[in-house]
């Protein structure tokens, strides 16, 4: 997403102008922060859109190093030093370069602890439901209350507009790796912030207004066609305004409950979270005392972080989808859960229509008497701060407590959050239309439903879901580490990629190479490997702005292979890749052998070994990262010089030039000339968008050992040294014959003259040994008096510093 570049009205020009003189920068609200923005003003006293969290700490504790440490959170983090301001273009975040920070300490040590925990919950109270004023610099405030020098209660309150339960548990976790490091007396070991929550919306912004969600519109339009909204009756008629007052009611089910629940979904073939809603739905049904089938509409929120990238980003990243379930009284419960099933996996497959844009097909007016669409709402919290019940660090530790009420968003708001002793089942009701103890009735009812959940095949109406839904039935905790199964190339895809596959060579009788291929050309290349041997460039990159969904980086290999055996039937194969796609290359490589085809050769042009950087220290990344900084800058600053790229193109590297829009604003400004022939902001959208998308799943991707042979081109650009291995890190994992050799000219001139008689001459020599004993050769002699790779280490197998 990085250096995706938007084009702004003169009146946003304007104001990033401004922004650059006042100490702010000024990037797009999402869909859901301007819904949240204006029911914040339409109710400016309600509190219901805070999130408060408790948060227990133990260790060496004192308010300063807390202070600090928060301190250097909201430093880090733009979205916790983020107002709003209403513009002639709409909303926009407005990100302060400095927003003072202050904990509040309220001192509980010389209480009983009757008295404490009394003190405790009357503040955390007051501070969950203090709204938020809308022209605040900053929508997070912190209480410390210090039970002792090792004790205390830490309550942070948001605003929704800020933050989600994800966000939450990523802060959680480098709390307390400050704490730790602070108390060290070491900086702390925190991941770079590469994206932020204002980065983002820009994307997100570009991405609604691309056509990648048609399909998933016309989804949407199909199943809110005809959309009533489902109420629960209340005990009281609804007022004319709703003044948001709510109370929280919650069950503990038995751990063997609990474990029962997982064992029934995991028999069905879908997730406690269909178990659990649909039998809500069947509660619900049932509240109405409706002889007739009740169409159950429930509201939930998901994760939209199916990138790596957004993983690490700090804000509210989520969208609220519809779940409309058909309830008769006579209905089998069995029946529901697979029916929420299939309608859960449609829901993730149609994720990121914006639920803004929902409420408009659903034909919904804006109204101040009601929640939006949904009067009720789900939610399934599987660990609250993302990596089990307890974060610690060193001496200090962090854990969660039940969270105090802000308001009721929902007329019924039913969530079920798993804790150490079980999964807890929660209602948060409006008491101006329930008594607490209709809340408590319709959990007792939830629970008995749940209590008749039974371990069972899936049934007849999930085994007719279409196949696609069955596979991509999965949790959002899955979607956002990054495993799906939607297709990456589609048969049409498939068809057309195959028709624009460029050959050389092509009457050449020899084994052909088969090039995994983004933008680079190969006619040189072609002339030098002789007329003999075909080269197939096969373009790996759509060249048009694409969303492509999650899958992991050995699946999009599985349609690498699916197109090599349309373009090649039979082998035996030679694979090249090209930077990212290098390693995409050995993947299928892999399959393709575990499939009995011969595979003489892959062949890898300047591509690191996926988890080579990833898996060096810290402070090692860091030096890595400086050091090619060092060398991309005044490089490519020659380059520009030289005419070799545009001035636009170079600064697009800059976070901060993009951060601020510069590169927009000096083109309405005149300070910057477009590049000849288009728009240059634009014309690298496409591919930086695509390719990063393999950047993400290769990122992830690990290869398993490889013992056939392998020949590596590094280009003359990649640095040497200890951080950059001669082997690119493929030394770690290629246990046949591995053999490098340098390419003359920087990674984009690789394969233009120079570098391709290099490589040439190389593959010549290489293949001749491979293809006339049919075994793995050695031709360490025939690469090492290679006239090009005098100046290149001799071949070798596993270097000893790889």
């Amino acid at each position: 997403m990085n250096g995706i570049a938007l084009k702004i009205a003169p009146t946003e020009a304007a104001d990033s102008v401004a922004a650059l003189d006042s100490g702010y920068a000024l990037f797009p609200a999402t869909a859901c922060q301007t819904r949240f923005w204006h029911e914040q003003k339409a109710a400016p006293h309600a509190s219901a859109l805070n999130i408060a969290f408790r948060l227990q700490l133990s260790g060496p504790l004192n308010a300063a190093s807390l202070e600090q440490v928060l301190a250097d959170l909201v430093a880090r983090h733009e979205i916790l030093r983020t107002g709003f301001l209403m513009t002639g273009a709409g909303l926009r975040q407005q990100v302060w370069s400095d927003a003072p920070f202050r904990l509040d300490v309220i001192d509980l040590s010389g209480l009983d602890d009757q008295a404490a925990l009394a003190e405790a919950q009357r503040v955390g109270g007051e501070q969950a439901r203090a709204p938020f004023d809308l022209a605040s610099r900053s929508y997070f405030r912190a209480v410390w209350l210090p039970r002792s020098s090792t004790q205390g209660e830490l309550q942070l309150t948001f605003h929704s507009l800020v933050m989600d339960g994800w966000s939450f548990a990523i802060l959680v976790r480098e709390l307390v790796e400050g704490l730790a490091a602070l108390h060290a007396g070491k900086d702390a070991a925190y991941a770079d912030v590469d994206l932020h929550h204002g980065d983002y919306a820009l994307w997100k912004e570009e991405f609604l207004a691309s056509g990648a969600l048609d399909r998933a519109r016309a989804h949407w339009r199909n199943e809110l066609r005809d959309f009533s909204r489902f109420d629960v009756p209340g005990d009281r008629a609804r007022g004319q305004e709703r003044r948001f007052q709510g109370a929280i009611r919650s069950i503990l089910l038995p751990l063997e409950l609990s474990e029962h629940l997982i064992a029934a979904a995991k028999a069905q073939g879908v997730t406690l979270f269909s178990v659990a809603a649909a039998s809500l739905a069947v509660a619900l049904q049932k509240a109405t005392g409706n002889s007739n089938t009740a169409r159950v509409a429930i509201g939930t929120q998901m994760s939209v972080r199916d990138q790596q990238e957004l993983e690490g980003v700090i804000g509210p990243l989520i969208n609220t989808v519809i779940l409309r379930l058909d309830v008769a009284p006579d209905s089998t419960l069995a029946s529901v859960i697979a029916q929420c099933g299939a309608k859960l996996s449609d829901a993730i497959e149609h994720l990121h229509v914006p639920f803004e844009e929902m409420r408009e097909m659903a034909g919904e007016a804006a109204s101040t008497d009601r929640p939006p669409l949904c009067s009720v709402n789900f939610a399934l919290q599987q660990s609250f701060v993302g990596m089990g019940d307890e974060v610690r660090r060193d001496a200090f530790a962090a854990t969660t407590s039940p969270s105090f009420n802000a308001g009721a968003l929902y007329d019924l708001n039913f969530f079920m959050v798993r804790r150490p002793e079980g999964w807890r089942i929660s209602c948060e009701g409006d008491l101006d239309l329930y008594d607490v103890a209709t809340l408590d009735a319709h959990l007792a009812t939830w629970r008995d439903v749940l209590q008749n959940v039974e371990i069972t095949a899936p049934v007849a109406a999930q085994k007719a879901a279409p196949v696609h839904s069955q596979v991509q039935a999965q949790t959002q905790t899955q979607i956002a580490a990054g495993v799906g199964n939607s297709a990456f190339i589609s048969q049409a895809e498939m068809d057309a990629k195959v028709q624009s596959v460029v050959r050389f060579n092509e009457d050449g009788t020899q084994t052909p190479i088969i090039v995994l291929n983004n933008v680079a050309v190969f006619y040189e290349l072609a002339q030098q490997v002789g007329a003999q041997r075909a080269i197939v460039d096969m373009p790996m990159v759509p060249k048009t702005p694409q969303h492509f969904p999650p899958r992991a980086f050995e699946d999009i290999a599985a349609d690498a292979v699916r197109l090599i055996k349309r373009i090649q039937p039979e082998g035996p194969y030679i694979l090249m890749g090209y930077c990212v796609l290098g390693a995409m290359a050995l993947e299928a490589a892999h399959q393709m052998r575990r499939e009995g085809d011969t595979v003489e050769l892959v062949i890898l042009n300047d591509s690191w070994r996926p988890g080579y950087r990833e898996s060096m220290p810290w402070y090692d990344k860091i030096l890595r990262k400086i050091q090619v900084r060092s060398d991309d800058i005044p490089r490519d600053f020659r380059a520009t010089r030289r005419g070799e790229i545009s001035m636009i193109h170079f600064l697009q590297q800059f976070r901060t030039v993009r951060w601020f829009r510069l590169i927009q604003i000096g083109l309405k400004l005149g300070l910057l000339k477009q590049d000849p022939g288009g728009n240059a902001v634009d014309e690298n959208l496409w591919y930086g968008r695509n390719i990063g998308y393999l950047r993400e799943q290769q990122a992830r991707y690990r290869p398993a050992p490889y013992d056939g042979n392998v020949q590596i081109f590094r280009s003359a650009q990649v640095l040497k040294g200890r951080l950059f291995a001669n082997d690119m890190g493929w030394g770690d994992v290629v246990t046949g014959k591995l053999v490098v050799t340098e390419v003359p000219g920087m990674h984009n001139q690789m394969f233009r003259a120079a570098g391709s008689a290099v490589m040439g001459e190389q593959l010549r020599n290489r293949l001749a040994g491979i293809e006339t004993q049919g075994v793995r050769s050695d031709v360490s002699s025939s690469a090492a008096n290679s006239a090009d790779d005098r100046d290149a280490p001799a071949p070798f197998t596993r270097p000893a510093h790889a």
